[in-house]
């Protein structure tokens, strides 16, 4: 549903530069991998229950026993590379937000490059789960690469929440609260920064560490419900609600040209195509409070 919805919006946006090409290409991979990891996992649950005829009780000594079939590695690879691709726009959106100060995506640089870099074991041990030297710490392999993902999310959500909620005032004074209500709600907050996600891998790492049951609950979805956080992210990028360099900048510098806020933005006056009318913040919200 979310992609035939960006899909429309993509078909109807007037301006197809780097930026559309870029939205395409990357909600493609993610469609690509999330539907192949959720695919095998249905036909291997087929497999299971219709045609062996697993008792479900059973469920994970048979499917640890079958990890050699095809259908389930290429469900579980898919569902392990969707967070290498799925925090590249995390990152995107930190500097962005941030108006483009690297030395804060640093550390979720270094991050994210562990985590990649522990999922490529994780990989191996379930490519190969008869060998017994990777299949004795795939457990490890696998509480380390949520974590680090857990971590990452968490550094995510917190820069942009911070962020937003710091420049809500500068945001209102610059557009007005009707239009700035497509950028300050608390809604906009919750989509822009992933929280979504990252409560839920907070929760599925708690279940982890507690072996308790409930894991699985959290475990299954887990590559779906971050396909859709980001998803959400670049359907408000198509239909250009989410946070730009344009809205940024106008909003540290306290000016505003109508002509680049957002394209859904309600119209509260004729501008003509030659004005230059400029909305000006007062001198106390001019500067970048935040900026180092």
């Amino acid at each position: 549903m979310l992609l035939i919805q960006l899909t429309q919006v993509l078909i109807t946006r007037p301006e197809r530069g780097r930026a559309f090409w870029n939205i395409v290409s990357y909600s493609t991979v993610v469609f690509v991998l999330a539907t192949v990891a959720i695919g095998g996992k249905l036909k291997f649950a087929e497999l299971a229950y219709v045609e062996n005829n697993i008792d479900p009780m059973n469920f994970f000594l048979q499917s640890g026993n079958n990890m050699n079939n095809m259908i389930s590695q290429i469900s579980f690879n898919s569902a392990t590379l969707i967070p290498w691709v799925g925090d590249v726009i995390m990152l995107y959106r930190v500097v962005v937000v941030w108006n483009y100060r690297w030395w804060l995506i640093v550390l979720p640089t270094i991050i994210y490059l562990a985590r990649v870099s522990m999922s490529v074991p994780l990989l191996i041990a379930q490519i190969h789960p008869q060998n017994s030297n990777w299949a004795a710490h795939s457990l490890t392999y696998g509480t380390i690469f949520y974590a680090l993902c857990f971590s990452l999310n968490t550094i995510f959500s917190t820069l942009i929440c911070v962020r937003l909620y710091m420049m809500r005032p500068k945001v209102e004074h610059v557009l007005g609260k009707l239009h700035a209500s497509f950028y300050t709600s608390w809604i906009t907050m919750f989509v822009e920064s992933g929280a979504f996600f990252t409560v839920w891998s907070m929760c599925y790492v708690i279940s982890l560490a507690r072996n308790s049951w409930i894991q699985e609950v959290f475990l299954q979805p887990y590559p779906y419900m971050l396909s859709l956080t980001r998803i959400l992210i670049i359907l408000r990028m198509a239909q250009d609600r989410a946070w730009s360099e344009d809205i940024v900048t106008a909003t540290i510098t306290g000016v505003l040209d109508w002509q680049v806020s957002s394209s859904n933005s309600l119209p509260l006056h004729d501008v003509p195509a030659a004005s230059h009318q400029h909305k000006i913040l007062p001198k106390k919200y001019r500067e970048d409070t935040i900026s180092m």
